[in-house]
C-alpha cells in the first residue's frame, strides 16, 4: 500500500506530531497544578492559560472583550445561545451547525420565536431575507463564518452591519474560519471557537464575548478562573491548541492548502457523473456528490489508504438540501477536506485513487 492519505478532517481532524509532542509535557512533567493555586506547578498552568488568551485577544482583535476556554466549539455555541439572559426573536441561517441549529430550536420550549434565513445554491446568507426578519423583538443573529461541509464562506462584516443597523446582537460560528480567515472581533458580539478545527486536540475551545454583553453560566460547580463555566481547564489540550494556533494560526499558511484544493476540484470537473458542491472560494473543502453508491467510494478509497467521508452523520446532508440539492445528491455527497501540512503527494495519491474508484462507480 502507498502512503497512505487521511481527508476525514471535519468529523475527525488529526493533529500533527509539534503539536502532539508540544501537549506531552503538560500531562503529567509541568504545568499539570491547577490553576487557581499559586504553587509552581500551578502558575505554570496559569501563565499557559494566560499566554493563549493573550495570543487570542491579539491575533483576533479581541480588545473589545474577552474568551471563555470551554471544551469545545459546541459547547461555546450552547453558551453563546443557552446562556443569553435576554429573550426574543432569534435567528439562525439554515446550514448552520447542529450546534447552532439545534440549540436554537431548544428556545421555542422557552417561547422564544426562532427563525431560519435561507442561503443560495452556493450556500451563502441571502442578505434581503436576513434583513427582514430581524424584527423589533430580535435578541440575536447567529451565522456561521464558514460552512462545515461546503465551505462557503460569509461575509461578515455585511451581515454585521445590517444585524447591528436592527439594535441585535451577531454571534458568529467562527470554529472553521480560525486561521484560515483573517478575523476582526471587533465587528461581532460573540464569536465560538475549537481547538481541534485548527487541528489542535479535542477538548478544547472558546467563546469570545464583548463586555457589555451578560450571559448566564449553563452549569453549576466550584468556582475557578471562568465565571461563565466551572468546568476545569483541560490544560494539556490548551497547550496543544497553542501550538497549533501558532503554526496554523495565520491566513498565509493557508494559500497552498486552497491551490491543492483547487487542483482537486478541477480534477473532479473533468469526471462523469460528479456534481461539484462547494463553491469556489472554500479553502480547504471540496465537498461532491455521486449518483449513487458514496458509501461504496468510502470503503473503496479506504481499502486503498484514502480516508473520506461524507462530511456528515446524517442519512441525508440537510446542508445540500438547504441549498437546493435534491436527496439522492444530498445523500451521495462525499467530503474531502484538506490539513494545512498536506503534500504535493498526497494529492496525487488521491487523484490516482478517486480517478479509479469513481470510474468503476460511475
Amino acid at each position: 500500500m502507498e502512503m497512505e492519505v487521511y481527508l476525514d478532517n471535519e468529523l475527525s481532524p488529526r493533529p500533527p506530531d509539534e503539536v502532539i509532542n508540544f501537549m506531552r509535557p503538560y500531562f503529567n512533567l509541568r504545568g499539570y497544578g491547577s490553576p487557581t493555586v499559586p504553587h509552581r506547578l500551578g502558575l505554570e498552568a496559569y501563565e499557559l492559560v494566560q499566554s493563549v488568551l493573550d495570543r487570542m485577544r491579539a491575533g483576533l482583535r479581541a480588545s473589545e472583550g474577552d474568551f471563555t476556554i470551554v471544551g469545545s466549539g459546541t459547547e461555546a455555541n450552547n453558551l453563546a445561545i443557552l446562556g443569553l439572559k435576554r429573550r426574543g426573536r432569534v435567528i439562525v441561517s439554515s446550514i448552520e451547525h447542529r450546534s447552532v441549529l439545534d440549540t436554537a430550536y431548544k428556545l421555542r420550549e422557552f417561547g422564544c420565536d426562532v427563525k431560519e434565513v435561507e442561503v443560495d445554491e452556493e450556500g451563502h446568507i441571502k442578505l434581503d431575507s436576513l434583513e427582514s426578519q430581524i424584527s423589533r423583538d430580535t435578541v440575536l443573529v447567529s451565522i456561521q463564518a464558514v460552512n462545515q461541509e461546503v465551505g462557503s464562506i460569509q461575509d461578515i462584516r455585511a451581515i454585521a452591519d445590517v444585524v447591528h443597523d436592527k439594535g441585535s446582537l451577531f454571534h458568529v460560528d467562527a470554529c472553521d474560519a480560525l486561521g484560515k480567515l483573517d478575523l476582526d472581533l471587533r465587528w461581532v458580539d460573540m464569536a465560538s471557537f475549537s481547538g481541534s478545527k485548527i487541528y489542535g486536540p479535542r477538548g478544547v475551545g472558546f467563546l469570545y464575548v464583548k463586555e457589555e454583553i451578560e450571559l448566564a453560566p449553563l452549569m453549576k460547580g466550584s468556582p475557578g478562573l471562568q465565571n461563565l463555566t466551572p468546568v476545569s481547564i483541560n490544560i494539556p489540550a490548551l497547550a496543544g491548541f497553542l501550538k497549533a494556533f501558532d503554526i496554523f494560526g495565520k491566513s498565509d499558511r493557508w494559500i497552498n492548502v486552497k491551490k491543492f484544493k483547487d487542483k482537486l476540484l478541477e480534477f473532479l470537473r473533468d469526471l462523469k457523473g460528479i456534481i461539484i458542491n462547494s463553491p469556489e472560494e472554500a479553502i480547504d473543502v471540496v465537498n461532491f456528490s455521486v449518483s449513487q453508491g458514496a458509501g461504496r467510494v468510502i470503503i473503496e478509497a479506504s481499502s486503498r489508504g484514502l480516508y473520506i467521508s461524507q462530511g456528515t452523520n446524517e442519512d441525508i446532508s440537510y446542508v445540500l438540501k438547504a441549498m437546493g440539492r435534491d436527496a439522492p445528491i444530498a445523500k451521495n455527497s462525499l467530503m474531502l477536506k484538506l490539513h494545512p501540512y498536506i503534500s504535493h503527494r498526497e494529492i496525487e495519491i488521491t487523484i490516482n485513487i478517486l480517478s479509479d474508484v469513481l470510474g468503476r462507480n460511475s
